[in-house]
């Protein structure tokens, strides 16, 4: 028996907010990460069949390379909340950051 093809839909939106932004790379690396793990056990299982490890050698390498694109989506979020923690400080306290300031003509 053939197993029935799947199809996956991932979206990514353009967020409107930091929240959103932060949430969105946490996203992101919880599915690279889910997709190593189904991987590896995909390939653990194709070398326990008795695949050779040269034939499933790229997807154990598949599986290293999601592992850092994990890392690097959840490293996008901190890097993001420590380059505006003053801003979301500040703006937490109540003061809005409009842009640069204008000077009054004399």
């Amino acid at each position: 028996m053939r197993p029935r093809p799947r199809r996956y839909l991932v979206e990514f939106e353009a967020p409107d907010s930091d929240g959103e932004y932060i949430a969105t790379c946490l996203g992101i690396g919880e599915l690279m990460a889910a997709l190593a793990d189904r991987i590896d056990d995909w390939a653990e299982t194709l070398a326990a069949k008795g695949m050779p490890r040269p034939v499933i050698a790229q997807f154990e390498q598949a599986v290293a390379d999601l592992d850092e694109a994990a890392q690097q989506a959840r490293r996008s979020a901190a890097n993001f909340a420590d380059y505006y923690e003053d801003a979301r400080t500040i703006a937490a306290r109540g003061i809005r950051i409009i842009g640069a300031p204008r000077r009054r003509a004399a």
